[in-house]
C-alpha cells in the first residue's frame, strides 16, 4: 500500500472525547436523549438498512461511540464487537448494548486475521488524518474475512455544506446589509469543536481519490439531507417527539426530481455513504 499521508500531523488526543461529548455533542445525541438506543439517528438507520446483517455474522463496529448500532446488530442475531479510542464511549456502549467492547487504536486492531464478516466505520473518517486512515484501512483489510466489506458514513460534505453554501449565504447577507436591511451574517461553518476533532473532512472527490490510492474498491454514494427521506427510514407515523421536521409535498418532490440527479447530487450531498472492499489477497 502506498503511503501518502503526513505522519507528522498528530492524532486527536483521546482526552478530547469525554462523557459530555458523547452525551451532548456527538451526532445523534438528541435522539439518544429522547429514545435511548431504540431509535437510531438517520445516518445510523441508513447504514443499518444497507448492512445486510443476518444471524451468525461477526460485525466490528469500529468507533462504536455510544453503542446504539451494537444493540441493533445483536438484535439481528449477529455477534457485534465494538471498539473505541476513548474510554467514556466504551462505558456507555457496554451499558447500552450488552456487547463486548474494548479500547484500542484503530490503527492497531487487537484481532486475528479473517475475524469479521463486516466492519462499520460510521462518523469516524473525519476524525483521522490520511496517514491514520491508511493504517486503519490496512488493519480492516487484515481482520476482514474474504469477501467482507466495510460500511462507511461520513459526517458532512466538506466542499458544499461547509464551504460553498456558507460563502453564498454570507455574500447575500452582506448585500442585504448594504441595502440598509438589518440582517445577521451566518455563523462560520466550522465550530471550535470541528476545528479540534474534525481534522479531515471530506468531499466525494477526496473520498474517491483516497480509495483509489489505497487500491480499495469503493462505491461512494452521495446522501441528501435526511429530512428528505425520513419516511423510507422510519415509516409513518414518526416516533413521538421526533427531533427532525420532514420535508413534505411539492418541495420534496421538486428537489428530488430536479436537483438530486447526477452530477448535481455530488455537489449537493450533505454526507456520503460508502461500501468498500480491500484489494484481492
Amino acid at each position: 500500500m502506498i503511503s501518502f499521508g503526513m505522519s507528522d500531523k498528530p492524532s486527536v488526543r483521546p482526552q478530547e472525547y469525554d462523557e459530555r461529548y458523547y452525551l451532548e455533542n456527538c451526532g445523534g445525541s438528541e435522539f439518544f436523549h429522547l429514545y435511548g438506543p431504540q431509535v437510531l439517528k438517520p445516518q445510523l438507520a441508513y447504514v443499518l438498512s444497507r448492512s445486510g446483517i443476518i444471524p451468525g455474522m461477526r460485525v466490528l463496529d469500529l468507533g462504536c461511540g455510544r453503542g446504539e448500532m451494537l444493540l441493533h446488530i445483536r438484535r439481528r442475531g449477529a455477534t457485534g464487537i465494538g471498539t473505541d479510542y476513548a474510554e467514556p464511549a466504551l462505558v456507555i456502549a457496554a451499558r447500552v448494548s450488552d456487547c463486548p467492547v474494548l479500547q484500542c487504536d484503530a490503527k492497531a486492531l487487537p484481532f486475528a486475521d479473517n475475524t469479521f464478516d463486516q466492519v462499520l466505520f460510521v462518523g469516524v473518517m473525519d476524525h483521522l488524518h490520511d496517514w491514520e486512515l491508511e493504517a486503519c484501512f490496512r488493519e480492516m483489510a487484515r481482520v476482514l474475512r474474504p469477501g467482507g466489506q466495510v460500511l462507511i458514513h461520513t459526517c458532512c460534505n466538506r466542499m458544499y455544506y461547509k464551504n460553498w453554501t456558507y460563502r453564498v449565504r454570507r455574500l447575500f447577507a452582506r448585500y442585504l446589509k448594504a441595502l440598509g436591511l438589518s440582517v445577521r451574517e451566518p455563523s462560520p461553518p466550522r465550530s471550535g469543536e470541528d476545528e479540534a476533532l474534525h481534522v479531515n473532512e471530506h468531499s466525494g472527490w477526496s473520498l474517491r481519490r483516497f480509495f483509489r490510492r489505497i487500491h480499495w474498491i469503493a462505491r461512494v454514494e452521495p446522501r441528501p439531507n435526511y429530512k428528505l427521506c425520513l419516511d423510507e427510514l422510519y415509516g409513518q407515523p414518526l416516533p413521538q417527539g421526533f427531533p427532525l421536521t420532514p420535508v413534505l409535498g411539492w418541495k420534496r418532490r421538486a428537489y428530488l426530481a430536479l436537483l438530486w440527479r447526477w452530477p448535481l447530487r455530488s455537489f449537493l450531498a450533505r454526507e456520503f455513504f460508502c461500501v468498500a472492499q480491500p484489494p484481492a489477497r
